[in-house]
């Protein structure tokens, strides 16, 4: 991406320039965009055949973390499902489950930013390269907690963890295979599952 800025001589978009876009309407707020270093980027949602449609995998995939969102929210905690996460100064992506301290009345006037979350999550098929080499280091750089890919390729979980803000990457990643237990980072604590519950069948 700093490559492309480079060559083609891109201006960015802050997220409050972004922001102000989607108000005016020249974004639309169901856009298939999410703002990464500064660039409007097509949000690819997993069918190799058709970026912008849904593929099969994808959708149980993001209806399994739903699922999880009602078993995880609390009067402390709540999922937000393909919304954005503010990552200043140029950075809004939308992964396909963010879990965010307090409750979704707490953030009617502006999107979670690093402090508010605490693990993103997402489900990856066609978009694995760019959620491990675009997204992966907007997160670290953020210093969010907690960034899992669901990885539709080869039926694991990818947990990244301890992120090194300096180098924009996680210190630390596990993978787990579909019988091994998933600890999710939770504001105040982990919320333990078998990976299996995030994995379609």
């Amino acid at each position: 991406m700093a490559v492309a800025l480079a060559r083609f001589s891109i201006v960015p978009l802050t997220i409050e320039q972004y922001q102000r876009m989607i108000e005016s309407g020249i974004i639309g707020e169901n856009s298939a965009t999410e703002l990464l270093r500064g660039v409007l980027v097509i949000k690819d949602r997993g069918s190799p055949e058709d970026p912008m449609g849904h593929g099969p995998k994808h959708g149980q995939a993001v209806a399994l973390l739903t699922k999880l969102a009602a078993r995880i929210e609390s009067p402390s905690q709540h999922a937000r499902i393909q919304l954005p996460v503010a990552c200043p100064p140029d950075g809004a992506p939308e992964p396909d489950a963010a879990i965010i301290r307090g409750t979704l009345f707490d953030y009617g006037d502006r999107h979670p930013g690093p402090g508010d979350v605490s693990c993103v999550i997402e489900a990856s098929h066609s978009s694995l390269g760019r959620d491990r080499e675009e997204k992966l280091p907007i997160y670290a750089a953020a210093g969010v907690p907690q960034y899992v890919i669901i990885n539709l390729i080869n039926d694991t979980v990818e947990v990244y963890s301890d992120p090194d803000v300096a180098s924009e990457q996680y210190r630390t990643k596990v993978t787990l295979k579909r019988n091994e237990d998933l600890s999710i980072q939770l504001p105040g604590g982990v919320f333990v599952i078998p990976a299996a519950d995030v994995l379609p069948p």
